[in-house]
């Protein structure tokens, strides 16, 4: 038996001498390789000819090689699973794709046209068209393609085609799509998305309608629709009410992808409208012979489609807004809207309505105006939607900051039910707004007399503005134990927004509280402190039992920097110990790269290997090869000596190649030559980086 032939999948891991001979340049060196009796040696030598570098010479060898392996196809051995004389072959093709060789096709269209045996077929099939479809030759990949379909339309040969959309094959994908329904319904929209042809859109509205399609494969279809252009032209009114019927149904996601689609064209928005106007789902008469009998009326609300209709409407107001009449038609689609804010419709569609009509508001000021009065008189004073009243009153272009002003005070409200919650609003405006001159009035509203809730708006208000002169009363809130914790909780976030140094001493002490809701609150408002005694007490909230205050902390930290640079290093040691979730270490991650100095490259080094887990790993080892040179390469040295983590190394790899260190080129090999054929294309196409790289710097 040959060295490499017959040992299977264990016949990667030796060195074939062909990394040197691409360093070296030696194109004749390589082109005996491949045409050498060591399948190894010649697979390999096939990878590196595919480089550009090689020029026409070394597209001329691949083509050769493929022309030998033709007869060969015929054999049952060849290309069998525990033989590699295959390999070439291959490698050969996949080259060729990489270097866009033209002058390929015709040998790439006989490999596809003869008849290779079952256990090869797959591989080279797939090999051979991606080669096609990265030349450019579609045309040839198509028609190739299609004929495998008419046989049977496996899934391999769906996602090829998906990669191979000629134009002048949309038409026969379209006569043979069907063949894919109702079992294969992704495949078919995977399939007819590809082409971004309004011609799809027929197929593709009946696959979003049809009963058999998951929701994953209706939102699909559905995002290829909103990528066809010209939706005029194809959605016409037939067709509109499945897309009502998914805006209505269950799933949020396909119900919004269903109205933006909708909100493409004057009838579907038109459609929209009508179904504002009806939202505890009456249909009128004209339409009631059209409801189907499984209309899940008491299994679903329908107020839910007018929710993602409002949605819609938010994102995207200019939609329903026509250029030549912007102001008027602004002000009649807020106006069709208020409805929506009755007190006995679900709180939900009555925020959603609040939110669009702030769209609308937003579009010019006569809108504005009425939006603003509408959200001061029947939103603001509600306590289901206060909140969102006042988010939306601090976005419009010319917010109502006097009537604002006069609500925050404590006889302001008179006239309206609930006056706390509409102060509570105003409070919360203004504190959006940074409007200073609201500042005593909320300092007012933190008296120990006022209600809770407006007590609470006030402290975020006054932490939003920065107001420093409130410091002594949010001082005394967070730290008096006879208050509510909520409104402690609140009183630190505003005290860490204001920044004020004699607000420390509260915050220490909170992050010493019992209460977890207070710690939490302290690790975030720390951040604001770069100080040795703020480091100490984050440091000491990163072993926190929850994981909540931990995140938090270690965002505290990074956002000091370089003066908790020593803490951020010794946190890889406690969340080794106590196990911390993976979101909480890429945040430690983050934090010790953006930080300079050897320590936090070796804590670096720590969180890239085990325990840790794999996305940690990975992270870790991208922060660390972006690294000064000097202080990574024995960390990047250690984890590429891992025999059981090899391939995975693909930064490291690149790292200590751009390095220029003596070592560099023997480790850069020993990696690609040690690439098995069946791992990981990214693995490998990394490691062939990295010898580029060394090239590049002129490595003999």
């Amino acid at each position: 038996m040959r060295a490499g032939e017959g040992r299977g999948r264990t016949g990667g891991e030796r060195d074939t001498g062909v990394a040197r001979l691409w360093l070296a340049g030696d194109l004749d060196g390589l082109c005996r390789a491949l045409e050498g009796p060591d399948a190894l040696t010649a697979a390999r030598a096939a990878e590196v000819l595919g480089e550009p570098a090689f020029g026409a010479e070394g597209g001329a060898a691949l083509i050769r090689c493929l022309e030998r392996c033709e007869p060969l196809l015929t054999d049952p051995d060849f290309g069998s699973y525990n033989h590699d004389r295959s390999w070439p072959l291959i490698e050969a093709v996949r080259a060729l794709g990489r270097r866009r060789e033209q002058r390929a096709v015709p040998a790439l269209c006989r490999l596809l046209d003869g008849e290779a045996g079952e256990s090869l077929r797959y591989r080279l099939e797939t090999a051979a068209f991606e080669a096609l479809i990265a030349i450019g030759a579609w045309a040839e990949a198509s028609e190739r393609l299609l004929v495998r379909f008419d046989r049977q339309p496996e899934p391999h040969l769906v996602w090829l085609l998906t990669e191979a959309p000629h134009p002048q094959a949309l038409e026969p994908v379209l006569a043979r799509v069907w063949r894919l329904l109702p079992y294969q319904l992704a495949e078919a929209v995977g399939l007819l998305a590809a082409f971004r042809d309004p011609r799809t859109a027929p197929a593709l509205l009946h696959i979003v309608d049809t009963a058999e399609a998951a929701h994953p494969t209706r939102r699909a279809a559905l995002r290829a629709l909103l990528e066809l252009p010209g939706p005029e032209r194809w959605l016409h009114a037939s067709r509109i009410e499945p897309l009502v019927r998914r805006l209505r149904g269950p799933d949020r996601e396909t119900a919004r992808l269903a109205g933006q689609l909708l909100a493409r064209t004057e009838q579907g928005r038109a459609r929209m409208r009508g179904l504002l106007k009806d939202p505890q789902g009456h249909w009128p008469r004209g339409h009631r012979e059209n409801v189907p009998d499984s209309y899940p009326r008491e299994a679903y609300p329908y107020e839910a489609g007018c929710v993602v209709i409002c949605e819609v409407m938010t994102e995207r107001p200019q939609a329903f807004v026509s250029p030549s009449c912007g102001a008027l038609r602004s002000a009649e689609e807020a106006e069709a809207i208020l409805p929506l804010l009755d007190p006995a419709l679900p709180a939900e569609l009555r925020r959603a309505a609040v939110r669009a009509l702030g769209a609308f508001g937003a579009v010019d000021s006569r809108a504005g105006r009425m939006v603003a009065a509408a959200l001061l008189e029947r939103a603001l004073p509600d306590r289901r939607t206060v909140e969102t009243a006042a988010a939306t009153l601090a976005r419009l272009p010319e917010p109502p900051v006097r009537e604002l002003l006069r609500l925050l005070g404590p006889d302001g409200g008179r006239g309206h039910e609930g006056t706390p919650v509409s102060r509570r609003g105003a409070a919360i405006s203004l504190g959006l707004l940074r409007h200073e001159a609201a500042a005593p009035g909320l300092l007012a509203a933190l008296a120990a007399d006022e209600p809770p809730a407006l007590r609470r708006a006030a402290a975020d208000a006054l932490g939003l503005l920065g107001h420093r002169p409130a410091v002594p009363a949010l001082v005394v809130l967070a730290g008096d134990e006879e208050e509510a914790t909520a409104l402690r909780a609140r009183a630190v976030t505003a005290l860490g927004r204001i920044g004020a140094h004699d607000a420390l001493p509260a915050l220490l002490g909170a992050a010493r509280s019992d209460s977890e809701s207070l710690r939490l609150r302290a690790a975030g408002s720390l951040g604001s402190f770069p100080t040795a005694e703020a480091v100490a007490a984050l440091t000491d909230l990163a072993s926190d039992t929850e994981p909540e205050t931990v995140r938090a902390a270690v965002d505290s930290l990074a956002r000091i920097g370089p003066p908790a640079a020593a803490a951020l290093c010794a946190l890889p040691d406690l969340a080794g110990r106590d196990r911390r979730p993976g979101d909480t270490l890429r945040a430690l991650v983050t934090a010790l790269a953006a930080c300079p100095g050897p320590e936090c490259t070796t804590a670096l080094a720590r969180l890239a290997h085990p325990p840790y887990a794999q996305s940690v790993r990975a992270a870790a080892e991208r922060a660390l090869a972006g690294r000064p040179a000097a202080e990574a390469l024995p960390h990047l040295l250690r984890l590429l000596a891992d025999p059981m983590m090899r391939h995975p190394h693909g930064p490291a790899l690149l790292a200590l190649a751009r390095s220029g260190a003596p070592e560099a080129e023997a480790i850069v090999v020993e990696h690609f030559e040690h690439q098995r054929s069946f791992v990981a294309d990214r693995y490998r196409d990394e490691a062939r980086e990295a010898l580029r790289v060394l090239c590049r710097a002129g490595t003999p």
